[in-house]
């Protein structure tokens, strides 16, 4: 019955991902965002994005799940490839 309390993949409760723009990299493999209604989070890069190697830099909009034991913290699941489009086109 544990398995059907937490949910999938251990976590409980599901979470909506926000919509996030890295400000600042931060030693650690951490990442300081703004989140669309102007709060900043320190976010890490999910194990499965990092697998991937992508790399965040800053301007980057990205998808943040906030921890619900602290809502200063996130986790970055998804990159949004819309940013690194718009850069390369000014470039």
């Amino acid at each position: 019955m544990r398995g059907a309390e937490q949910g999938e993949g251990g976590r409980s409760g599901t979470h909506r991902p926000l919509r996030a723009r890295v400000i600042e990299l931060l030693p650690q493999a951490a990442v300081r965002v703004e989140l669309e209604d102007c709060r900043q989070v320190v976010a890490h890069v999910a194990a499965a994005t990092r697998t991937n190697f992508v790399r965040v830099r800053p301007g980057d909009r990205v998808w943040v799940e906030l921890s619900p034991a602290d809502p200063t913290r996130g986790r970055i699941t998804r990159l949004l490839s819309e940013s690194r489009a718009q850069q390369t086109e000014r470039i």
